[in-house]
């Protein structure tokens, strides 16, 4: 096993900054960066590396990372995977204002060290069976909604016949996709979560496979953490005696596009989410405000569905 100067009192943190060729590796020896291919090869080469009590912080990097990310969850190795916007404004706000690779892996070292972010688990097989399937559905809805658009613009002939049978073969995809969601979702370690989900009006076999691919916390944290999660949680702004007005920020924008769609159907179904609906439209809530508070509200439901296997539906 490596040892590291540093590993005698505590955790190691070891900023990876990751792009599609290499990574750039800071904390392996102490005040420098290494570089490292980033392949299976690189993967196991910098596995082996790590000293006794290494921590590795990574952030998300368009997919470039999930392999190593996954090598390293496999190998039983600490790592955190970090929303980059996170990292950037650590970075400001200790002036590290220039922007290498290098830099960043000593960024993402430092902010390990001054943070300590929570070590991410390894998820399940299915869980990440799922996450693709769903991730690539949802590009296939995007590109044919793109052809649906220009279809309406071209006037060419042979281009209005591509886009049409273009269409015709992602709507045949798509269709085969949620089928093999349907086919997952029906499995053992999955039908009990996906059945609780769709207890409730306006979630279907696919809004309920998009919040456990795109939010697999649901029922793992408190309401108050899960709508920060997602995105649903007013946050003050205020300063003095001036008292700004709430917003939403941040969050998981896939997830919020699934409830924004539930919540519509719920406000004319579910008689508990209507009035409530009502309630603030009546109290001069604008539009969006009413059904931001109906999607943080179905999220809560739907955390505690999950969490509590005796919790029941008003009706």
């Amino acid at each position: 096993m490596n040892t590291h100067p540093a590993s005698i009192g505590g955790v190691v943190h070891i900023g990876v900054d990751v792009c599609a060729k290499w990574l750039d590796i800071h904390g392996l020896k102490p005040g420098t960066v290494q570089r490292m291919a980033n392949t299976k090869a690189g993967h196991s080469k910098l596995i082996n590396s790590l000293p006794a009590n290494a921590h590795v912080v990574l952030e998300a990097s368009g997919g470039y990372e999930h392999a190593l990310w996954l090598a390293l969850l496999h190998a039983d190795k600490a790592v955190s995977r970090i929303n980059p916007a996170r990292v950037r404004h650590f970075a400001k706000a200790t002036m590290k204002l220039a922007k290498t690779d290098q830099i960043d892996a000593a960024v993402l070292s430092r902010f390990g060290q001054t943070l300590k972010p929570k070590a991410d688990h390894l998820p399940a097989d299915w869980e990440m069976e799922l996450a693709d399937l769903v991730s690539r559905r949802e590009q296939l809805v995007a590109a044919r909604a793109v052809q649906k658009t220009q279809l309406h613009q071209i006037t060419h002939a042979t281009l209005c016949k591509q886009a049409t049978a273009l269409i015709k073969t992602l709507g045949q995809q798509i269709r085969a996709l949620e089928k093999l969601i349907a086919a997952l979702l029906a499995r053992p370690e999955a039908s009990a979560k996906a059945k609780r989900l769709q207890q409730m009006q306006g979630i279907a076999s696919v809004s309920a496979a998009t919040l456990m691919a795109e939010l697999p916390e649901l029922g793992l944290l408190s309401d108050a953490c899960i709508s920060s999660l997602a995105g649903l949680a007013p946050h003050p702004h205020d300063s003095g005696p001036m008292r700004g007005e709430r917003h939403i920020q941040g969050g998981r924008h896939k997830v919020r596009r699934v409830l924004y769609m539930a919540s519509l159907r719920s406000v004319r179904l579910n008689p508990v989410l209507k009035a409530f609906f009502q309630r603030l439209v009546q109290r001069g809530k604008p539009f969006k405000v009413a059904i931001t508070a109906v999607m943080r509200k179905l999220l809560c439901v739907l955390n505690k569905l999950i969490a509590c296997p005796n919790f029941q539906l008003a009706h």
